[in-house]
């Protein structure tokens, strides 16, 4: 039985296809993705509306229960549950419903509040460049180096793709200050760092970029940081240091699930340039399994 182009192994070795194969295998290709497509549309339906509708209910459990405990931290198991639970319901607002959201994966229910054009997320990247750097630039270009700007972040050197220059050596360091820091990573994603670093453009040609982030770190500092911890009265600093660690669980988790899920051992990445299409193009990323549709 001939293999399907998804189910062929990871390791093969890329195979160019010659101009006159090329149309035959882009539409076998396409056939495939489509199928793929169509079975996910047919599956849609109640189970998954009652599914995201719990994950909600549950964020905003935790995050409540997690804020109220964190007022009676003065109380040492308090303060722990609080953050804890404040810590779980980012996590859940981060990483299964608002990056689901944004991908549009609700729309279909034509609920306002899971519109993903429209909703926004509590961290401090803007929902519209992440729409724009995810959606667009990472899932159109994934693991293209040069495109794909999900490849370091623009700070890290993650590929043998990437040119070696003493600036590098730093990596280790730049990769734990990203892991703490994720989510402001995040927010400076759509600056192109490393453009910038080697002069291709500068802070000027971000000005409306870099104002946009401001605005809403702004925003979610005097959240978690002044209006929270001066509700809390005398348990201010406790309440900071609260809202400060469940920021850093969120962050610790979302960088370990998206490196660890982008840049497995086995994963190929491609040069800067348009990579010509091949049996084994769906190597540069790690999202494709070996199933038959």
């Amino acid at each position: 039985m001939t293999q399907s182009v998804l189910e062929r192994p990871q390791t093969e070795q890329p195979q160019a296809l010659t101009r006159s194969d090329l149309p035959l295998n882009l539409d076998a290709f396409g056939a495939e993705l489509d199928a793929i497509r169509q079975g996910v549309l047919d599956d849609l339906g109640e189970r998954d509306a009652d599914y995201i509708h719990r994950i909600i209910k549950a964020q905003r459990t935790l995050e409540v229960g997690g804020r109220a405990l964190l007022f009676f931290s003065i109380v040492p198991p308090a303060w722990l549950a609080g953050t804890v639970m404040l810590g779980l319901s980012k996590i859940l607002d981060n990483m299964e419903i608002g990056h689901n959201v944004m991908h549009g994966q609700y729309d279909w229910m034509g609920e306002p509040a899971l519109y993903g054009k429209h909703f926004e997320w509590d961290t401090a990247c803007p929902a519209d460049q992440w729409r724009h750097s995810h959606n667009y630039m990472h899932h159109t270009h994934t693991n293209i180096v040069g495109m794909d700007r999900d490849v370091g972040y623009g700070i890290l050197r993650m590929s043998d793709k990437q040119p070696w220059e003493p600036y590098f050596l730093g990596n280790p360091l730049y990769a734990f200050l990203l892991m703490v820091l994720f989510q402001y990573g995040v927010a400076v994603h759509e600056l192109e760092a490393e453009r910038i670093r080697t002069g291709e453009i500068g802070l000027a040609d971000k000005r409306e970029m870099l104002r946009e982030t401001w605005q809403k770190v702004r925003r979610q500092t005097l959240k978690d940081y002044v209006a929270f911890p001066l509700l809390a009265g005398p348990f201010a600093p406790l309440v900071f240091a609260g809202n400060l660690t469940a920021n850093l669980m969120r962050n610790v988790w979302a960088y370990t699930i998206i490196f660890c899920g982008h840049f497995p051992t086995a994963l190929r990445n491609s040069p800067s340039r348009r990579p010509r299409m091949s049996h084994a193009a769906c190597g540069t990323t790690a999202r494709f399994s070996g199933r038959r549709t």
